[in-house]
C-alpha cells in the first residue's frame, strides 16, 4: 500500500518510440532550467473496487537538483518528502518515518519518475524506466515503463504530460487496471 501511494504522486537508454529525440532532449532541457516549483494538484485514484474515484488535493513543490514533496491537505494530510537519498514520509496515525532510498531500491523508481523528469535529468529515468516520447517541445507525453520486474507488481506504466518545462499531468497505470490521474496547475 505504501509502495502504491508514492506511486501516485507521485527513466542503459533504449528510447522507444521515440519520434524525435532531439525533441526530448529539448523538453527535459526545459524542465532542467526550472530552478523551484510550487504547484497545486488534484488526484483522482479509480480503483475497480470503488464506485467512485477517490480524491485528494494537496501541494507539490520541486527545489533543484533532487528535493520533491507532496503534500497532501485533503481528504486527510500526508506528507511525502524526498530529498536526495531520504524519503521522510508523515501521516497523523502513523507519524513521522525515514526512509534511505538505497536501501528500499522498489521505492526509488517511483520517487525519480517526477523528480529527475522535473530535473530533466533523462539518465536517471533510463537507469528505471524505458522511455516512449512523443510530440513537440511545446505539447508533449512521456510514457515510462519500469524496467524492474518488483516495479513492474506496482506500476504498468507512468506517463506525464506537458508543455515546454512544465508538467501538467502525471497518470500511474497500475497492472491490475487500477489508476490515478494527477492534474498538476500552477499556483
Amino acid at each position: 500500500m505504501f509502495v502504491n501511494r508514492w506511486a501516485g504522486l507521485l527513466l542503459c537508454w533504449p528510447l522507444a518510440g521515440v519520434a524525435d529525440e532531439s525533441a526530448l532532449s529539448q523538453v527535459m532541457q526545459a524542465l532542467a532550467a526550472v530552478p523551484a516549483v510550487e504547484t497545486a494538484f488534484r488526484e483522482e485514484k479509480t480503483l475497480a473496487v470503488l464506485d467512485a474515484p477517490l480524491v485528494a488535493t494537496g501541494v507539490l513543490y520541486y527545489r533543484a537538483p533532487d528535493f520533491l514533496r507532496k503534500r497532501t491537505l485533503h481528504p486527510h494530510p500526508e506528507d511525502y518528502e524526498a530529498d536526495g537519498h531520504w524519503l521522510t514520509v508523515e501521516t497523523p496515525e502513523a507519524g513521522r518515518r525515514q526512509f534511505n532510498l538505497n536501501g528500499y531500491p522498489q521505492l526509488r523508481p517511483f520517487v525519480e519518475a517526477i523528480r529527475a523528469t522535473q530535473a530533466g535529468d533523462q539518465a536517471a529515468l533510463a537507469r528505471y524506466y524505458q522511455l516512449e516520447f512523443q510530440g513537440t517541445p511545446a505539447d508533449w507525453s512521456l510514457r515510462l515503463t519500469p524496467h524492474d520486474a518488483d516495479a513492474q507488481r506496482y506500476v504498468a506504466a507512468i506517463v506525464l504530460r506537458g508543455r515546454n518545462g512544465r508538467i501538467d499531468t502525471m497518470e500511474t497505470l497500475e497492472p491490475d487496471g487500477d489508476r490515478s490521474v494527477m492534474t498538476i496547475t500552477p499556483r
